[in-house]
């Protein structure tokens, strides 16, 4: 039997060393998709490990490194993260047996790593949330890293539909799975009137401009998640007051999962704030859990358009309005019912299968 080695090389987590993030659902899914038809290891730093379940952890082996998010980092935090990540990528290259190995949670660091070194003896496969870097001076630079790196991997897994890469085959495959067996529960019939925003609150957000726009309003809007600029809520909070509608509400919390998907389930809406110039070519584990739970997106329209998503799609932040949020809504969520088939667990089993066995034979 084959070996595939599943490298989380970045072990994200708050200053409580609490995992932040999407790795350690997607890394159990992924396990479980392939671990019946090949040998399967998992690296990974201590703080993604402990959220595993003890069928994952028993193949794990653990990184020693891991990335601490807070709002500010110093100049040497920042370097010495960076440097750490390095070390991770190499203890798996120097001490792995695996035929393939498996970058499942990719930054661009990582392409670095495989731009300064030689290629690993062992073939690479990436799962990749984005398409590139866009944009100034920096990103073409970081774009022409990306591209040459892209020559010393064997088969990119591309979590967005319309991704396009210069220097490598790709093949598309939706990073979560939508299980019946899990998101039927929380699939909500009769919905709350009410706008939500999930998930870690980070740069990414455009939590400001949200405030700002639902403070014209007379919607509710629920903001919760673990932010890490601690000051933010507090700023926040000040800007909901200041605006006059009472019915927005921000929580710093940790959310579980069952929680998270609760709340994800009944609301009619979920917003999420993202740059458009970003988002359109991320991809968004909240988008698509919305897409199974049948919770209408709101979102930029590039964003929506670049996740191949139906949803309220917004231009400009000025747009969004009360009577925007009365409409009924049903095409959308019709539109994204059909578009859940790409989702289903035996689809995307078999197409990881398929991906796996061409790298092996290539």
């Amino acid at each position: 039997m084959k070996k595939i080695a599943m490298v989380e090389y970045q072990g994200r987590c708050d200053e409580k060393q609490k995992a932040v993030g999407h790795a350690p659902k997607v890394l159990t899914e992924y396990y479980e998709l392939i671990q019946k038809e090949y040998e399967t290891e998992v690296f990974a730093p201590a703080v993604i490990l402990k959220n595993l379940p003890e069928t994952v952890n028993a193949s794990a082996r653990e990184l020693p490194f891991h990335i601490v998010m807070k709002g500010q980092n110093s100049f040497f935090e920042k370097i010495n993260n960076k440097l750490n990540m390095f070390r991770n990528i190499k203890q798996v290259i120097k001490t792995s047996d695996a035929d393939i190995l498996w970058f499942f949670n990719v930054e661009y660091y990582l392409m670095l790593y495989l731009f300064l070194h030689r290629k690993p003896r062992q073939k690479v496969v990436c799962t990749l949330f984005l398409d590139g870097y866009h944009g100034g001076v920096v990103a073409k630079g970081k774009q022409w890293v990306f591209e040459k790196a892209q020559k010393k991997i064997s088969h990119i897994i591309s979590a967005g539909r319309n991704f396009k890469f210069a220097n490598c085959k790709s093949t598309f495959i939706p990073d979560y799975v939508c299980k019946e067996s899990v998101y039927a529960d929380y699939r909500t019939p009769e919905k709350k009137n009410e706008v939500v925003c999930l998930g870690t609150m980070g740069k990414g957000k455009q939590l400001e401009e949200l405030i700002t726009a639902f403070g014209k309003m007379k919607y509710p809007l629920l903001v919760a998640g673990r932010f890490y600029d601690k000051a933010q809520p507090g700023k926040l909070r000040k800007m909901a007051e200041e605006s006059g509608n009472g019915a927005i509400e921000i929580r710093d919390c940790y959310l579980s999962n069952e929680e998270y998907l609760r709340i994800l389930g009944e609301a009619k809406y979920v917003i999420l704030p993202y740059s458009p110039s970003q988002y359109k070519t991320q991809t968004s584990g909240v988008l698509q859990e919305a897409l199974f739970l049948d919770t209408i997106p709101i979102a930029f329209r590039d964003v929506l358009e670049g996740n191949g998503v139906s949803g309220i799609a917004l231009d400009t932040w000025e747009m969004l309005k009360d009577e925007l949020l009365l409409e009924g809504g049903e095409d959308i969520v019709n539109d994204n019912r059909q578009c859940r088939a790409d989702y289903e667990e035996k689809r995307i089993a078999e197409t990881y299968r398929k991906v796996m066995d061409s790298v092996l034979v290539g």
